[in-house]
């Protein structure tokens, strides 16, 4: 979908005809996100998890041969978890019963940030720029 696209399903068309471009900027930015570059380690995981729930992820990584090279990331605290392999793994524990779908939520709201739309990006797409 385009900006423009979504500007048009999002906003009232009284407001785009008014060309309140600020005041479309912050609808359409409302709930915007993009994968983060955020490293996280093994502290993260206790933190975010708790320590029983994170001992348990942690457990799993180690023990577990198709994770030999995420272990070190997550020992050294660089482990990218906004990458969508980082993502789908953490997904595939929830079935597996490693991580409830509220713990693996937890973990996978580390990799998102914010991805708002600058009143520039608007202007630009109404004027068909």
């Amino acid at each position: 979908m385009t900006l423009l696209e979504e500007i048009h399903a999002r906003c009232a068309p009284e407001l785009i005809a008014a060309r309140e471009h600020g005041q479309i900027a912050a609808i359409v930015s409302q709930g915007r996100t993009r994968p983060s570059t955020l490293t996280i380690g093994n502290g993260t995981v206790l933190e975010v998890l708790g320590l029983e729930a994170g001992n348990a992820f942690l457990d799993v990584i180690h023990a577990n041969p198709a994770f030999r090279h995420v272990k070190p990331l997550l020992d050294q605290g660089r482990l990218i978890v906004g990458a969508q392999i980082v993502r789908t793994a953490i997904l595939g524990m929830v079935p597996a019963g490693v991580l409830t779908q509220t713990q693996a939520d937890q973990l996978l709201a580390l990799g998102v940030e914010p991805d708002p739309v600058s009143v520039q990006a608007v202007v630009a797409a109404m004027e068909g720029l």
